[in-house]
């Protein structure tokens, strides 16, 4: 059952525009939550849930400022947010919570999509900064964006190899 989900879990920049359900994004965040952390020190993270009117500000914010709905119009949007001084680690962890949380959101027939430009962003635009930081000194460092799918199998067919040295 897993290889099964990991060959189905694949990246999806179309949504449907239906909501996500709230059992749902709590399925997402605990996936989230259940990730191993550098040092086990959780306390340093912050996972920022964007839907409704905030969400629609940060879509429309993001068009006006460089003509892309960088979440691609998604009904959901989470923030991983990390505070510590070592940048590495912050990344770290923060892929760990997202494949973590891109697994659960297949698993419960929603598509996702690892997102960084909107890291880069909110770090250089003006009008965009103040997504890059919450109360707390905790920064951004990734954005997911979940939602329904017309069509799990409308996916481009890319071949994951990497080479391995044994």
């Amino acid at each position: 059952m897993v290889d099964e989900l990991f060959i189905k879990r694949r990246s999806y920049r179309k949504y449907l525009p239906k909501e996500v359900e709230e059992d749902k994004l709590n399925d997402i965040l605990q996936a989230g939550m259940l990730a191993p952390i550098a040092s086990g020190k959780y306390f340093n993270v912050v996972l920022k849930v964007f839907r409704g009117e905030e969400l629609k500000t940060l879509q429309e914010t993001l068009v006006k400022e460089t003509g892309n709905d960088n979440t691609y119009k998604a009904p959901l949007v989470i923030g991983v947010y990390h505070k510590g001084e070592n940048v590495e680690l912050a990344n770290l962890d923060a892929g760990a919570i997202i494949e973590n949380m891109l697994l659960e959101a297949r698993e419960l027939g929603l598509g996702s999509v690892f997102i960084y430009s909107i890291c880069r962003l909110t770090r250089s635009n003006e009008a965009l900064k103040k997504y890059n930081e919450l109360e707390g000194g905790y920064i951004l460092r990734s954005v997911v964006s979940f939602g329904y799918v017309e069509d799990f199998n409308d996916v481009r067919e890319i071949e994951h190899k990497f080479s391995v040295i044994k």
